[in-house]
């Protein structure tokens, strides 16, 4: 009897422990740890009340069908536009508002880069994932972040669904250029003012992942400026590219309607090989300069390129 006791004692403590671990694989299964560019946030189970602070971060989430209480409304993509409607204003792309954020009582902030100065602000109100993108790895950076969004949501699969036809966009477009050994030049005009992106820059995407090849002036020199490399139409002349891909700031911005066309409609800019061959863009203003490292940015930005390599 005693032994019959012992052994049914000692059954009861195996499905104990078996229990115990279960549970506490369990949770360690449902806790989700992110490591973005303040740290690491860590998450037992999926965000149910999202706030999103960055154009980019809020079309992915519109990808893979997170809606989210707050986001902000100023300078909304045109894609994006439903969201003034469906969520609360948290204020402009650059500037939160703190109290309408935290009246939101969100599980999760999603921020990006404009707001990296008020990171230990939002903090403070729930637990922040700040995502970055920088030019010289723009699309390793985007993918990181979208899977991040992914295993914070439980979206995996459809995360990498969105990758795998992205990639295969970016791959069709550089096979393309590359085997053109197109060159071009990534210009942003903010008024009157013309700055120059180079590899390594904030657009490096152009060559980095779509394969041009990069056009400068061997005898004009540029002025080392803080957003690009300022440069004058002399210098453009010099360098004959064979595309120009322009971006107007003021217009991205709200500023005005933009003046890139009539700023570049002059002699030394219709003597260049991209006038000529009809290869000037001017580039979806949102896409570039606001909604970096989106989804639907990203296949604009394609679609962009792909008007001067057909």
């Amino acid at each position: 009897m005693k032994k019959t006791i012992n052994s049914v004692r000692q059954l009861l403590s195996g499905f104990a422990i078996i229990l115990a671990s279960s549970l506490l694989m369990t949770a360690q299964a449902k806790t989700v740890t992110i490591e973005h560019v303040k740290g690491t946030a860590q998450f037992t189970e999926v965000p149910q009340r999202v706030v999103v602070l960055g154009f980019g971060s809020l079309d992915v989430l519109d990808q893979i069908g997170v809606q989210p209480v707050g986001a902000p409304h100023s300078l909304l993509p045109d894609y994006l536009a439903s969201y003034k409607e469906t969520t609360a204003n948290t204020g402009s792309l650059s500037e939160p508002d703190f109290e309408a954020i935290y009246m939101l009582k969100p599980d999760i902030i999603i921020a990006e880069n404009r707001m990296l100065k008020v990171y230990d602000k939002l903090a403070q109100i729930a637990p922040t994932v700040m995502f970055s993108i920088e030019g010289d790895k723009y699309w390793a950076d985007a993918q990181q972040n979208w899977r991040a969004l992914g295993d914070i949501f439980g979206k995996q699969a459809e995360v990498e669904a969105i990758i795998k036809e992205t990639q295969a966009s970016i791959t069709a477009v550089n096979d393309k250029v590359a085997s053109d050994e197109t060159s071009a030049m990534m210009l942003m005009n903010n008024g009157n003012n013309i700055a120059m992106f180079n590899k390594g820059s904030r657009f490096s995407i152009i060559f980095d992942d779509f394969g041009f090849e990069e056009s400068k002036s061997a005898t004009v020199a540029p002025i080392k400026g803080t957003h690009g490399n300022l440069i004058s139409f002399e210098y453009i002349a010099d360098a004959k590219p064979e595309v120009l891909y322009v971006l107007d700031r003021e217009k991205a911005i709200g500023k005005s309607e933009g003046r890139a066309q009539q700023l570049f409609d002059n002699p030394l800019v219709a003597a260049t090989p991209a006038a000529q061959q009809g290869n000037i863009v001017y580039l979806d203003s949102s896409a570039w300069y606001l909604a970096g490292g989106g989804v639907t940015a990203i296949h604009r930005m394609l679609g962009d390129i792909e008007r001067t390599i057909q």
